[in-house]
């Protein structure tokens, strides 16, 4: 599998291919981080899981958006 951003040999996590110099440039929270962090939080959600899937939810929909306002412009330009 190819990853997502540069192309290179990448492995699947969570389903998205995502080569070894990617993933350690994206700088992922370590165990220590999270832990903290869910101590820590103090949001309108309750918990700190329900801010992480509301976060997800969120970035999905705006993903959504925003692809089909592109996709609309290439169907307008006769693209598709």
């Amino acid at each position: 599998m190819k990853c997502f951003n540069c192309s290179k040999p990448g492995k699947d996590i969570h389903g998205i291919s995502i080569c070894e110099s990617c993933l350690v440039e994206l700088r992922l929270f370590n165990d220590e981080t999270i832990a903290r962090q869910r101590e820590e939080y103090k949001g309108e959600r309750g918990s700190y899981e329900k801010e992480i899937d509301y976060r997800l939810d969120f970035i999905e929909k705006d993903f959504l958006k925003k692809k089909l306002k592109l996709l609309h412009i290439k169907e307008r330009l006769g693209l598709i």
